[in-house]
């Protein structure tokens, strides 16, 4: 993927885009898989300490968030297109990438996207996750709409194009992998 600023973004997704996009909205499918193979209750539910998140509940975020991001991206993509909103977004497609996946920088989820344990097992929300991310690869194959004239609101990125709410649901499974290896190598992770 090419670092492009975003003001010099003018035409619809192109089908290498489209392809990438899909390609990484797979790959973090499957990593999540890999992660979570062969866990027992009690490891996920470990918490290296009181104010980190559990596997399942780093499980659980990322099943509220795919749900949440494509429902907004849905109804940005259901708003008339509007070229003249691209000079809002302030972020290359390189940018929400890097930025979503790294752990360097810690941010609070927003309440509504905090793990409460609704589902009854990191597995439930794994299904869950993998219904939406099918439905979101599904969505991405067909649609016709210019997702470039497109927007969503992030809550820490601002205004950024639909192609870019794809960007960051495949970003955002591999933040939270990354999570769940950094519970898994604590030293007191139960063996």
């Amino acid at each position: 993927m090419e670092d492009r600023h975003p003001s010099t973004i003018t035409g619809p997704v192109t089908e290498a885009e489209r392809a990438y996009a899909i390609e990484m909205l797979l790959a973090t499918r499957n990593s999540l898989r890999e992660s979570l193979a062969g866990l027992s209750p009690v490891q996920q539910h470990y918490k290296p300490t009181p104010d980190r998140w559990s596997i399942a509940e780093c499980m659980e975020h990322i099943a509220l968030v795919d749900r949440g991001i494509f429902k907004g991206l849905q109804l940005g993509m259901n708003v008339p297109a509007d070229a003249g909103k691209r000079a809002d977004i302030k972020v290359s497609d390189v940018f929400v990438v890097k930025a979503v996946r790294s752990r360097g920088t810690l941010v609070p989820a927003p309440a509504y996207f905090e793990p409460t344990g609704r589902y009854t097992t990191p597995e439930v929300a794994l299904a869950e996750f993998e219904q939406q991310r099918a439905a979101t690869i599904d969505y991405l194959q067909i649609a016709t709409d210019d997702f470039r004239t497109h927007y969503f609101e992030h809550p820490f990125l601002g205004t950024l194009d639909g192609f870019q709410a794809v960007l960051v649901l495949a970003s955002h499974g591999e933040r939270h992998r990354k999570q769940i290896e950094e519970v898994k190598a604590d030293a007191g992770f139960p063996a």
